[in-house]
This record gives C-alpha cells, structure tokens and sequence, in this order.
C-alpha cells in the first residue's frame, strides 16, 4: 500500500488566464491498495455526499486514462479518499482528483510514464494545464498544451510570502463561470494582460517582491466573473487596504486569494475581523506555497 498526496492551487492569478499557477499547502490524500479484483473508491470526509465513486469519479478516469495508454486492464484496487480540498471554490479540487488518478495509476505500473507524459493526460482531461501542472509539479507554474505535449516552467515560491484564501459557503461551478466570459476580447485589453502577467513572471522567477504590488490586475476575465461572487469585489479591495501585494479570484471561483508578506502581521486580524463583523458566510484560511507538488509515501 501506499500514499498519493496532491497539493491545492490556485490559478489565473489575475493576468495569467488559463496559464499560471501556484501549489498551496492544502491536500487531497489517498491510499492505492491493490486487491484480488474489483475497483473501490472510499471517501472518508463530507464530500462523499456529492463526489461520485464510480467511473464517473476523475481519479477513476484519470486512472482509467493510463492503464489504457499502457495496455492494462484496471482491476484489482482499492482506493480510500481523504479531500482537505474543498470542492467547486476554486482551489484545484477536480485537478487533484486527476493528477492523484495519474500518479496512483502510473506508480501501480511501476511508474512506467513520464511526469511529462502525466501532464499532457492530465491537460487533456481537465481541458487547461493552469491547476495541474503546479499540483503535480509545486511551486509556480506557467503553462500552456501544444500538440501532444505541455510546455512548462516552474520555479519556487519564496517562504517569504503566504496567500490568503478567503472562501465563501456558495460554490460556482466552474461551466457556468466560464459561460460568463466573452467571446471577443479588444486589443488593448490584450495588451494588458500580456504586460501584467509576464511582470508577474518576471517577480516569481527574479524573488522581485515588490514587483508583486503591480502585478495581478487582469481585464479579460475577472469583471465578467465578481458579478457571481457577491462581496468579492469589496474583499479585493479591503485586502489591497490591509497591505497585500494583490488579489485575484483564485480559478473560476468564488475564492478570493491574497497574497502577502509574512511580515504583514496585521492582514490576518483585519481580515478576520472584517470577516468577523461584515462577511459571515466567508472564513479565511492562510497557506504557504508548496514547492514538492505531488508526492508519493509509504
């Protein structure tokens, strides 16, 4: 028997629609245990009420997706779930089920792919690289699917910064957050983005910190979505107030992700007492980085 652990992640991070991502200290679990024959997917926390556990299930598929590629049939595993993730708020829960289906998968076949060849299944099932490629691989990721491969790269996120996550009691499924985006974008908004989200690079790959503070404006798909997310504009803008360098919807939603310094001491009491006495309906949790990405124990 072993252990699969997929890190959370946040994506877009304002300019960097569909390409950029960073890996959080938050964690999907599983134990592979092989069996004399059967598929079994257990889920031991509160999203077992409304995650399927049949071939319906992205880990299932995800697994499925790789024993076919090597030509085996899948059977014989029993697969107990834990998620720390929570579901449809736009932390990467549905890109951890597929990278830990993957990995689980590939390792019970003597890991006989790539992290490479894993990336490319994963993008084809989750229909973008921005969560996948920082939950397999940690740290900040950009990233975009050419062909029959996924052009990355990556580098680790300074322990000098930790993200705030404000999380709502509401989901927004990510079709329908996807359906609020236009279909045409003009020029100038393009150009906009392009010089945020590579300054954004430019800041993780260089350790320029003070760079952040420029960096995560975005105008292609943001303003279609705060209409979803009641009070996530006003949050944005309290958390700019409190210090942060920026903030952004983190994925599809409805999560709004801070980022700040650690030696911010006073953003975690501010948003806590904001939330406290303006937004009942939302909690705050604070991360770290996770720079390993995905990782298998025994």
């Amino acid at each position: 028997m072993f252990k699969v652990r997929v890190p959370a992640s946040t994506a877009n991070l304002g300019p960097g629609f569909d390409c950029m991502g960073i890996a959080l200290n938050l964690y999907n679990t599983a134990d592979f245990e092989r069996t004399d024959s059967g598929f079994e997917i257990k889920i031991l926390d509160e999203s077992s009420a409304y995650v399927p556990t049949n071939e319906n299930n992205l880990l299932y598929k995800a697994m499925d997706a790789v024993y076919k590629k090597a030509g085996e049939v899948l059977d014989g595993i029993k697969i107990t779930v834990k998620s720390d993730i929570p579901v449809t708020r736009g932390l990467g829960s549905s890109s951890s089920g597929i990278i830990m289906g993957l990995v689980g998968a590939n390792h019970l076949l003597d890991d006989r792919f790539s992290k490479d060849e894993l990336l490319h299944l994963a993008t084809i099932l989750e229909g973008h690289p921005d969560n996948v490629t920082p939950a397999l691989l940690g740290g900040y990721t950009v990233s975009y699917a050419e062909r029959e491969k996924v052009i990355y790269s990556r580098t680790d996120v300074s322990c000098n910064l930790r993200f705030a996550a404000m999380i709502p009691d509401f989901y927004l499924q990510t079709k329908r957050s996807r359906l609020a985006l236009p279909k045409f974008v003009h020029m100038r908004n393009v150009t906009y983005n392009v010089a945020h989200a590579s300054l954004l690079a430019s800041a993780f790959f260089s350790g320029d910190e003070k760079l952040l503070y420029s960096c995560f404006r975005d105008k292609i798909h943001q303003r279609f979505r705060f209409p979803f997310i009641k009070s996530g504009e006003y949050i944005t803008r309290c958390a700019r107030r409190f210090g942060a360098y920026g903030s952004f919807i983190s994925g599809a939603g409805p999560t709004i992700m801070s980022v700040i310094s650690k030696d911010n001491a006073d953003f975690e009491y501010n948003m806590r007492q904001l939330i406290k006495t303006n937004l009942k309906n939302w909690r705050l949790v604070m991360l770290e980085a996770d720079n390993e990405g995905t990782v298998i124990q025994y």
